[in-house]
């Protein structure tokens, strides 16, 4: 605010003499050629409003910003009144203003930035409320100065691995007059800014300062002479959230006019308004708060909102407005790597952790120490980009295996995939090696028919080949009746493959005999010869298994001497007996002369067996066939009954 004494006649003179909107004639003292809104925000990054970043946007990038601000009472005119104190016009009361932000990395230290504010709403009386009772409301919307400037890191902050304390950085901006001069949207010419800024970070902590001028013509407005201005800016805060999620500052900056002071007064002799020169100094100053959030990795978009008022509170400054809240975004590309891997922050998913470049997956900025995730780090995996199939083959060397037994087969189609195919032609597709090809638990490798069942039949089972024909006579062993005797093909029975040696069955075999189909009359007259006597009757009978002879005859009573009788019937019955075919087991039993178990029984009996036995064996009858013994002594026997019995059992052909 600024303070005008001045009488009721002085105003009305003045009033007279002058329009309702003043123009930028700095000689009225009603110059309105100034800025009402100080705070001059700067394009790219930054964590206060009122203090220039020591950050500049990337090289050839671009950075925007948008902000707004609404502040009150930023000039203030009291002129004289019936209250000795002179009473409050605002010629601006409230203000909203945008700022648009834009700048250009020429380098990773020189930026080109331009801001455009505007202002959105205003109301006020202007100079008209200081002038005449009836005020002229000023227009809702006007234009404002544009700023151009470059900035140059004298003192830079690296944006890989940003650890440095201290960072400075040179600014030199200019404002041209392009805003609506008599509404207090800027000055009447260009202006000048220099500055110089920097700041400190120390963890969580951080503090910043900026120095600069605003060298401007000087304006007269109701006493008050504005224009060029030193600034100086302080600010410290502290991140709540790491990364820069959340953080909070505080800041305060100061604009100490350069220029003397005046009071307006009238001159007693001809009424005329003349300055006189005071030791007062102008120094609009004020504070504020910050939120910001930087919520995307590498702090490359911003969130800001402000709040404060003129220092001191009940400061009268023009242009240190009564309060202040500002809102805005920015964003500015600052290509930081914080963990130094050549992926900046805003594309890095692991900022914080150094890409492994190992070639694979580099672009994500996260170390990837088991590239292909089979659990077996990459330092000791052979096959570091393609997973272990962990199939229990060399697991441990981190690659997959296929094939593990290198058959050619793969393992999803291989139904032995630890054990190679042998590939010998049997069934080679399914993987599996086959040892034992037929199955007949003869190796391959010692079968001479491995692709051949052998048929275990007991005839040569050794060598793996079955034996369709083991007697190799032309019938097929599961039709040959003797498989292990080749049939004789002579004619008689062929079809049945078993070897007939005396066809007829008449115990003379057919090589001797002379009529091999005719049986011989077994009656002790010329039995050798193999053929039937005409006429004669045969004196052999085979009744089932029990060989017997027509009118037996007997051992003397209790003796076992041979009779030549009794030899001849013996020698019969073994012709007879002979004649079966297969034969198994021929047994003979022999008895005493009377029932009893007596020791005398037993003896004789066992006398005759021996007797019987020599006979038969000299008659032909194999010796391991022949069982002659001592039968059941307690039956009785009928009278005219011969002293033993002859049993054949047939066998089965082989």
């Amino acid at each position: 605010m600024i303070v005008v004494r001045v009488g009721c006649l002085g105003a009305a003179l003045m009033m007279s003499t002058m329009p309702a909107a003043a123009e930028c004639d700095n000689a009225a003292r009603l110059s309105t050629c100034i800025d009402a809104d100080t705070l001059w925000l700067h394009p790219g990054p930054g964590r206060f409003q009122a203090i220039g970043s020591t950050e500049t946007t990337a090289s050839e990038e671009f950075s925007l910003g948008f902000f707004t601000t609404y502040f009150r009472n930023p000039i203030v005119l009291r002129a004289s009144s019936a209250n000795p104190d002179g009473v409050d016009v605002p010629a601006i009361e409230h203000m909203v203003n945008s700022t648009f932000l834009w700048g250009y990395g020429l380098s990773d230290r020189v930026e080109l930035t331009l801001a455009m504010p505007v202002t959105l709403y205003q109301n006020g009386t202007g100079v008209s409320g200081f002038l005449s009772s009836q005020s002229q409301e000023v227009p809702t919307t006007s234009m404002r100065d544009l700023r151009l400037g470059a900035t140059w890191s004298l003192l830079p902050r690296s944006r890989v691995h940003s650890d440095e304390l201290f960072a400075l950085t040179v600014r030199m901006q200019a404002a041209i007059p392009t805003g609506d001069e008599q509404w207090f949207g800027g000055d009447r010419g260009f202006v000048g800014i220099p500055s110089l800024a920097g700041d400190m970070r120390l963890g969580r902590f951080f503090a910043a300062t900026e120095l600069g001028v605003r060298i401007r013509k000087t304006t007269n407005l109701a006493g008050s002479r504005i224009g060029s201005q030193s600034f100086l800016a302080l600010g410290a805060g502290v991140d709540l959230l790491p990364s820069e999620w959340l953080s909070v500052g505080v800041e305060a900056y100061a604009l100490p006019g350069l220029v003397g002071q005046e009071t307006l007064e009238r001159d007693p002799a001809n009424g005329e308004l003349i300055g006189k020169t005071k030791s007062e100094s102008l120094i609009p100053a004020e504070w504020m708060t910050t939120l910001r959030s930087a919520p995307t990795r590498g702090g490359d978009l911003s969130f800001y909102i402000s709040g404060g008022s003129a220092l001191p509170l009940d400061g009268t400054a023009m242009t240190a407005p009564q309060m202040r809240w500002t809102a805005g975004v920015r964003f500015a590309p600052l290509h930081r790597d914080s963990d130094g891997d050549g992926v900046i922050d805003s594309l890095d998913q692991c900022p914080y952790q150094p890409e492994d470049r190992d070639g694979f997956q580099d672009e994500d900025g996260c170390p990837d120490p088991d590239n292909d995730g089979d659990g077996i780090p990459d330092d000791r995996d052979q096959c570091r980009d393609e997973p272990e199939d962990f199939d229990g083959f060399q697991d441990e060397d981190g690659c997959p295996d296929p094939d593990n037994d290198g058959d050619g087969i793969p393992d999803s189609l291989d139904q032995c995939p630890n054990e190679p195919e042998d590939f010998d032609g049997f069934q080679d597709e399914d993987g599996c090696p086959d040892l034992d090809n037929d199955g007949d638990g003869i190796p391959d490798s010692k079968d001479l028919c491995p692709n051949m069942a052998e048929d275990f039949d007991g005839y040569q089972d050794h060598d793996g080949c079955p034996d369709p024909d083991n007697d190799g006579d032309g019938i097929p062993d599961e039709k040959d009746a003797c498989p292990m005797s080749p049939e004789d093909v002579d004619g008689f029975e062929d079809e049945d493959g078993c070897p007939d040696l005396d066809n007829d069955g008449d115990g003379i075999p057919d090589s001797l005999d002379q009529c091999p189909n005719e049986p011989e009359t077994i009656n002790g007259i010329d039995d050798q010869d193999g053929c039937p006597e005409p006429e004669a009757k045969d004196q052999t009978v085979l009744q089932g298994m029990t060989v017997a002879v027509i009118d037996p005859q007997r051992f003397a009573p209790g003796s076992s001497r041979m009779t030549a009788a009794l030899r001849k019937q013996l020698l019969m019955m073994a012709q007879r007996a002979l004649g079966v075919s297969p034969v198994q087991m021929i047994v003979v039993q022999t008895y005493a002369d009377s029932p009893g178990t007596t020791e005398r029984n037993e003896n004789l009996a066992a006398d005759r067996a021996d007797a019987i036995r020599k006979e038969l064996l000299e008659a032909g009858l194999p010796a391991d066939k022949l069982t002659v013994a001592v039968g059941e002594l307690t039956l009785a026997r009928p009278v005219r009954a011969s002293q033993f019995d002859m049993t054949v059992q047939r066998g089965k052909h082989d």
